[in-house]
């Protein structure tokens, strides 16, 4: 008997979360889609309050690049805080921290949704509790999305948001070698191929909608991915790996255990095509996994990506990356953002705000 089963309380959220959603995934038009996926307040818990919030954008190779900086202000031992963070509510711009304050560490979080639906709006409570409880200024992507934008473009903004952190660390407060990146799902996979884009300084060919005038529309512009720093540490939350989409999880949990086999090979046709689909950066997979950041791999056990993760955990370690397995078998895919009705996604924010100040290098915490 397998050991990757249902929960009574996974069993609870998948039938609520069917009642609330009564028309089937495929149904769904790309607007209603998107709209849906910003409905979680049911199953999240409050947002907790951080000393501020902002919006702001990164420029990439194609465009702007949206950025929602949650600051939980100044690090242990700077000193007094300030009024902003101290009355429950958020501040629009961070209190200054006084002078000599230590740098403090940053996370880029990049929000799954098959590369088509993911918002900061969806990560903004995950972002807050893990700023709160690591001390870490998050700073969450909203990537272009498939599929008007397929690979590489959500890829290449990525890219440059971990750049613009390295860029801005001094006015962020925050020390550029100790600039993590966390994603579930899809941003899992973006999550990986940032870091290995930057390790390799990946060319990618940037698809133009408009051309600039005099250029030759069938030749499309390259941009190399680069930046002084790379990334301190990798959180991947059962990503996607691997387009192929023909694992054991795949057979086991096509169906009936909420992100089914058709609806994940649905996204990688939104974000890939035949000649895309298994290029390293996209089935990441599939890429050579040395010399990367220290990685923690999180997978649900009735989830159809569970495989390709246990799979890309073990070949970050056969390339003697750092990494480690973190495994919740009795939960579905997606449980990350729904810490209001499991107690898996409450304990895995937990465990996460513990063990994030470590992995990026806060030596006091080991």
């Amino acid at each position: 008997m397998s050991r990757f089963t249902l929960s009574d309380e996974a069993r609870a959220y998948l039938a609520e979360n069917a009642r609330r959603n009564p028309v089937p995934a495929p149904q769904l038009t790309l607007a209603e889609a998107r709209a849906a996926a910003v409905d979680l307040a049911w199953r999240q818990s409050a947002p907790v309050p951080v000393a501020a919030v902002r919006d702001t954008f990164a420029v990439g190779p194609a465009g702007y690049v949206p950025l929602r900086i949650h600051d939980p202000g100044p690090a242990p031992g700077a000193g007094p805080q300030g009024a902003a963070g101290t009355s429950g509510t958020d501040a629009a711009d961070p209190a200054p921290a006084p002078a000599g304050s230590p740098l403090r560490p940053a996370l880029l979080m990049l929000p799954g949704g098959g590369w088509v639906t993911g918002t900061a709006e969806i990560a903004d409570v995950a972002a807050r509790r893990l700023a709160v409880d690591t001390g870490a200024v998050v700073v969450t992507v909203t990537y272009a999305k498939a599929p008007e934008h397929p690979f590489p473009l959500p890829l290449l903004d990525c890219v440059a948001a971990f750049a613009w952190v390295v860029a801005h660390a001094g006015e962020l407060g925050v020390d550029p070698a100790r600039i993590g990146i966390i994603g579930d799902s899809a941003g899992g996979n973006l999550a990986a191929a940032t870091a290995l884009a930057l390790r390799d300084a990946a060319e990618l060919a940037v698809p133009q909608h408009r051309p600039a005038a005099g250029a030759d529309p069938a030749v499309p512009p390259v941009h190399r991915c680069t930046s002084t720093h790379r990334p301190a540490a990798l959180v991947l939350l059962y990503p996607a790996t691997d387009a192929a989409c023909d694992t054991a999880s795949y057979r086991d949990f096509a169906t009936d255990h909420g992100l089914t086999a058709d609806r994940m090979a649905y996204y990688w046709d939104c974000y890939t095509d035949a000649g895309s689909r298994f290029h390293p950066l996209a089935s990441v997979g599939r890429a050579e996994l040395h010399e990367l950041p220290p990685t923690v791999v999180v997978t649900a056990g009735c989830d159809v990506l569970r495989s390709e993760g246990e799979a890309f955990a073990a070949g970050l370690a056969a390339a003697g990356t750092p990494c480690e397995l973190w495994e919740y078998p009795h939960t579905v895919h997606g449980f990350f953002h729904s810490d209001g009705v499991l107690h898996d996604a409450a304990e895995l924010l937990g465990r996460l705000g513990r063990t994030l100040p470590a992995l990026l290098g806060d030596r006091a915490s080991l």
